[in-house]
């Protein structure tokens, strides 16, 4: 994998009273921002070493630009089909930008030396920004690469070892990026051919499940849908409602009453040969929102409410309060070798498959591009 160094842009943090607001905003403020000179132009181009502190864990990346050309050769793998007219909104925003505000996020194997090199920009160093966002319990550093040689050893690693990486979030931004190149061949020498990535490995990276609230009481009453159930899983009551404990269980909530629901083998078995992988969600797609709601896409029913699998039992519990025709739905998160293998088969995950932790905040590090001749609608 190839990755550069970028010139960047940043907030000048004295004119910010209120971080944690400024940085929800800036996704729809950034050009106003820009043009009041709140982001200021860097000296350097750089990479950074990204920490990222929560309650629970310390994460490392690293925040590079990756040569786009990865990316249309398949050496940056994707899983999850992208949508036309997204892909035209967020070409649209670069434009209007003339920025990318938000890396997309990037998994790789684990490599020790990569590893120690992180260890090594960021140890008895003082970060170039920290920032700290009480709400969500986080704090969030960047410690700046610019030395040539640092930045060199930082290459060598990347093009030597790593040989692929994995999309986890951005694949709109990515594709975007790859088609605005490909019809404006010229806008490589203004800066698009390398995109704003944040890169973690696998094992500086936590995957979630995307849990389901679904309303279904207004049609079915619990027994009746737990009935339809039976035909295809074994149903056990449960005790107290919990979180999935293993692939393939599927945890039903409501205030009152839960239930384990496990796939019989036989379903299994036969979503395995469909899909190659038997996914949950595609189980509980098809024959739950397709064979008895009807619903035809799942993207767009407003049947289907989505509850983040970093949240707790409690919460979701919390979110049925006052829907007394929902229900919620928890899964297991999907596990890594099937999310790699999806990717290098050139397959898709169901939508809404997955949630990564750490997430990555908009507009802290800005790519700065120059895409003046575009501020016309590009087809």
């Amino acid at each position: 994998m190839n990755i550069s160094p970028f010139h960047y842009l940043y907030p000048d943090f004295s004119r910010i009273s209120d971080e944690a607001a400024f940085f929800d905003q800036v996704r729809w403020l950034f050009p106003d921002q820009r043009a009041q000179g709140i982001y200021l132009d860097s000296d350097n181009s750089s990479l950074f070493v990204y920490r990222i502190k929560t309650a629970t864990r310390i994460f490392h990346g690293i925040i590079a630009a990756i040569d786009i050309h990865d990316y249309l050769k398949g050496l940056i793998k994707k899983h999850e089909n992208t949508l036309t007219r997204q892909e035209e909104n967020i070409s649209q925003l670069m434009i209007e930008r003339q920025a990318i505000i938000k890396p997309v996020l990037i998994a790789y194997n684990e490599n020790k030396k990569i590893k120690e090199l992180i260890a090594k920009s960021f140890l008895g160093v003082k970060p170039k920004f920290k920032l700290k966002f009480e709400k969500d319990g986080q704090i969030h550093e960047f410690f700046e690469l610019s030395e040539k040689s640092r930045i060199a050893q930082f290459q060598k690693e990347f093009k030597s070892k790593v040989k692929r990486g994995y999309i986890a979030d951005g694949h709109h931004r990515m594709a975007s990026v790859g088609k605005l190149l490909l019809s404006h061949p010229e806008l490589e020498k203004k800066g698009l051919k390398h995109v704003l990535c944040a890169l973690f490995d696998f094992t500086e990276l936590q995957i979630y499940s995307y849990n389901r609230i679904i309303r279904v009481l207004d049609l079915f009453s619990l027994p009746e849908l737990v009935k339809f159930m039976s035909k295809y899983a074994e149903i056990l009551p449960l005790k107290k409602p919990r979180k999935s404990k293993r692939k393939h269980e599927v945890v039903l909530v409501t205030p009152d009453k839960s239930y384990a629901i496990h796939w019989n083998k036989d379903v299994i078995l036969y979503f395995r040969q469909k899909y190659g992988i038997a996914f949950d969600i595609d189980i509980f797609n098809e024959l739950l929102l397709h064979d008895l709601l009807n619903i035809e896409d799942v993207r767009s029913s407003d049947r289907i409410a989505y509850a983040e699998g970093i949240k707790s039992v409690r919460t979701i519990l919390k979110s049925l309060q006052g829907k007394e025709d929902s229900i919620g739905f928890i899964f297991y998160p999907v596990l890594k070798r099937d999310f790699v293998k999806v990717a290098d088969n050139h397959m898709v995950l169901p939508p809404k498959s997955t949630w990564f932790e750490p997430r990555i905040r908009n507009g802290i590090i800005v790519q700065d591009l120059q895409l003046d001749s575009l501020h016309t609608n590009v087809s």
